[in-house]
C-alpha cells in the first residue's frame, strides 16, 4: 500500500477511535495526516469510500484472528471451540470497545459506510459463531433451540455490556455511586465469567458442562 494512503488510514483510525466516524471530517483528517485535500481525493475519491475502507482495515484483522482461533484442531469438543472463540472475541472487543461503541452509534446516526458494514456483518463472525453453536448442539453439549436465539442470548449477556460501557467513556456521566456497577459492566474479565455462567446454564437441561 502507498505510504500516504496508509498514513491517512492510520490517522483516520486513531481519530475515529477517539470521536467516531461521524465526527471525522476530510479536512481534519488531511491536516492531522499532514497532506492536502487533493492528495486525499487522489487516494480515496470521497469521504464515504474512505470510511468504508477504514472500517474494513479495522475489522479484517480481528475477523482473521477469530477464524484462526475457531480453526485450531486441539479442542476436545465443538463447545470448547465455541468458548475459546467467544473468549477471543471478548478480548478483542475489550481492546477495541471504544471504536465498536462509536461504530454502532455512527450507524444509528445515519453514517452510510457504518450501516453498510453492519448490514454485511451477519455473514462474517456471527456466521462463524452460529456454525460453532450448531456443532455444539449436534454433539449434545448445548441445549436444543434455535441457534440464532442462543447466540443472541449469549452475546447480549456477555459482550453487550462491554459495548454499552465503551471503555467507560460512554457512561462517564454516571454518579460516583455507580462505580461498582460500571466496574463490572466495563470489565472483560467479568464478561469471561458471564460467558462461563451462560454456557453452564445452557448445557443439556441445565446440567453443568
Amino acid at each position: 500500500m502507498h505510504p500516504t494512503r496508509q498514513k491517512l488510514l492510520d490517522t483516520g483510525l486513531a481519530l475515529a477511535t477517539e470521536k467516531g466516524l461521524r465526527g471525522l471530517t476530510v479536512r481534519e483528517l488531511a491536516a492531522a495526516a499532514g497532506v492536502n485535500l487533493g492528495t486525499f481525493v487522489y487516494h480515496f475519491g470521497n469521504r464515504d469510500a474512505f470510511i468504508g475502507e477504514l472500517v474494513e482495515l479495522w475489522y479484517v484483522p480481528l475477523f482473521e484472528d477469530l477464524k484462526a482461533v475457531a480453526a485450531r484442531g486441539a479442542y476436545p469438543s465443538a463447545l470448547a471451540a465455541f468458548e475459546a472463540t467467544m473468549q477471543a472475541l471478548i478480548t478483542l472487543v475489550g481492546r477495541q470497545r471504544g471504536f465498536v461503541t462509536h461504530l454502532l452509534g455512527d450507524a444509528m446516526a445515519g453514517e452510510a459506510a457504518a450501516q453498510r458494514f453492519l448490514l454485511a456483518l451477519p455473514e462474517r463472525h456471527p456466521l462463524l459463531l452460529l456454525d460453532l453453536i450448531r456443532r455444539a448442539q449436534a454433539e449434545g453439549s448445548l441445549v436444543a433451540g434455535h441457534p440464532l436465539q442462543l447466540m443472541i442470548f449469549i452475546m447480549g449477556a456477555v459482550g453487550l455490556p462491554l459495548v454499552i460501557a465503551g471503555g467507560s467513556r460512554q457512561l462517564d456521566w454516571l454518579s460516583a455511586q455507580s462505580a461498582p456497577f460500571l466496574a463490572q459492566l466495563d470489565n472483560p474479565e467479568a464478561a469471561m465469567q458471564r460467558l462461563a455462567w451462560a454456557l453452564r446454564g445452557l448445557g443439556p437441561q441445565g446440567d453443568p458442562l
